[in-house]
């Protein structure tokens, strides 16, 4: 119930975002990345910075609907950028466009009828774990470092192949700023029709190293700041304006090279339930 000396929007405001849908315009849901064919986990992502760059507007965490909302923004396209605090998850950034919702905001800091409005925006992402993120025992994975004659790589796109139910499915991840990544394979299992049975299996790698202009970025902007929106759906030129296919061998945890064969990058070995390093060096 309103207090006296009260407005709708002050209101809804205080108890943002609960009433994203009366007065917001903008709400971010978060939820955790399984592979590229795969619906992302059900669990909306807690404890996350959110925010529109170049508006100081932070938004409030409903626990209810997992969104984070935000009330005060202006109307049009807006690169939003999470990150995670604890390090769980991987740096994104998205765009989407903010309606206009101004005469509704009029209407109700008049205490007047609202008009018809748009409907907020509501994006959703899927979050990559971050190399940093303590894995369950029994997870399969592989993790290392991208180095290009000897540095690390930041902000390469990396996509592995992958199966899930028997079909065919890639996982696809960055590096992070200080060139490791981390690419889990939630839907490996052990193949059973044979004797013995098979847990280890190689699979597709390829990497696609940012090209100067996008590495500049990366570099004088930060991770995160200089990062491509919607990095993970970009167009096949879109990406290819961005991204530079480039070959490379593989270094295991034993320092054993893994190199190419007939012009060929060498495959992947993935273990099920197991977590296996392969550090990434990029050829000339």
């Amino acid at each position: 119930m309103l207090a006296a000396a009260d407005t709708p929007l002050a209101w809804a405001a205080r108890h943002s975002p609960d009433r994203i849908a009366a007065v917001g315009v903008l709400a971010v849901k978060a939820l955790r990345y399984l592979t590229d064919n795969a619906d992302p986990g059900l669990t909306p992502i807690p404890g996350l910075r959110v925010r529109v760059a170049g508006h100081p507007e932070r938004p409030l965490w409903h626990e209810t609907t997992g969104l984070y909302g935000f009330l005060n923004l202006p109307p049009g396209e807006a690169r939003i950028e999470i990150d995670d605090p604890t390090g769980r998850y991987q740096p994104q950034a998205i765009v989407a466009t903010v309606p206009d919702r101004a005469d509704l905001k009029a209407a109700l800091e008049a205490g007047e009828t609202p008009p018809a409005a748009p409907t907020p925006a509501y994006p959703q992402l899927a979050l990559r774990p971050a190399p940093t993120l303590p894995l369950p025992p029994g997870t399969s994975a592989l993790w290392g470092v991208l180095k290009d004659a000897g540095r690390p790589v930041p902000g390469a796109l990396l996509r592995l192949a992958t199966v899930r139910s028997g079909a065919a499915d890639s996982i696809t991840a960055l590096s992070g700023p200080d060139g490791s990544y981390l690419l889990v394979l939630p839907f490996e299992v052990i193949d059973r029709s044979v004797t013995p049975p098979l847990r280890a299996f190689d699979r597709l790698l390829t990497v696609l190293a940012p090209r100067p202009a996008l590495a500049t970025a990366l570099a004088t902007k930060g991770f995160l700041a200089g990062q491509p929106a919607n990095v993970f759906g970009l167009t096949a030129a879109a990406q290819n304006a961005l991204f530079l296919p480039r070959n490379f061998q593989l270094r295991d945890a034993g320092g054993a090279l893994h190199p190419q064969v007939g012009d060929q990058n060498p495959p992947a070995s993935v273990s099920v339930g197991t977590k296996i390093r392969l550090d990434i060096e990029l050829s000339p």
